[in-house]
């Protein structure tokens, strides 16, 4: 059984040799099957990511947001593995951390009970719900603390049945794991 170091690489791997025309059709059902999904309808406020080069790109989720009027928030990396979502807006500045990814520098913090949407990132996702993240842990560290539903957005090369890694009992179980038909 691979390690989970082993599994994230793989997977990195795999999401940035996607050919071009498959991510954009993956994504686009992506976001279809989301902006359906009752999770997103009848959410106020959503919490994403700002995406990195070989994630799906959340632009279209935040730009979506505003054009609906939701509120959206983006997370800053906080000491100790914490994290405190900004809300996106006009006003936000964002820097660039050590990571390479962009996160806000000022604004708005909303509250973790707040959410009724939380797109959660990972690298894998099991049907089940069970998730690979990046490895910090960040996410695991945040997602009891909310009761939104969360939600996962899955490329073909992020998709799998059962998890073929330790699921730990501190691992958040995600409500829903969208998966693309495109292949």
């Amino acid at each position: 059984m691979p390690t989970k170091a082993e599994l994230r690489q793989q997977t990195i791997q795999a999401l940035k040799a996607m050919p071009v025309a498959q991510r954009q059709a993956a994504s686009a059902d992506l976001y279809q099957q989301l902006f359906a999904s009752e999770y997103w309808q009848t959410a106020h406020t959503v919490a994403t990511t700002i995406s990195g080069d070989f994630e799906l790109a959340t632009q279209p989720i935040i730009e979506r947001a505003h054009a609906e009027g939701k509120t959206i928030a983006v997370p800053e990396t906080l000491p100790k593995r914490q994290m405190a979502f900004h809300v996106l807006d006009g006003q936000t500045q964002l820097a660039r951390t050590k990571f390479g990814l962009l996160e806000p520098t000022n604004g708005m913090i909303v509250a973790p009970a707040d959410f009724e949407l939380i797109i959660v990132p990972g690298l894998i996702f099991a049907s089940t719900g069970a998730r690979l993240g990046f490895g910090g842990g960040y996410y695991d560290r945040y997602l009891p603390r909310t009761t939104g539903a969360k939600v996962a957005l899955a490329l073909p090369a992020q998709q799998i049945q059962q998890a073929s890694w330790q699921v730990e009992p501190f691992d958040v179980i995600l409500d829903a794991v969208l998966t693309a038909a495109v292949k």
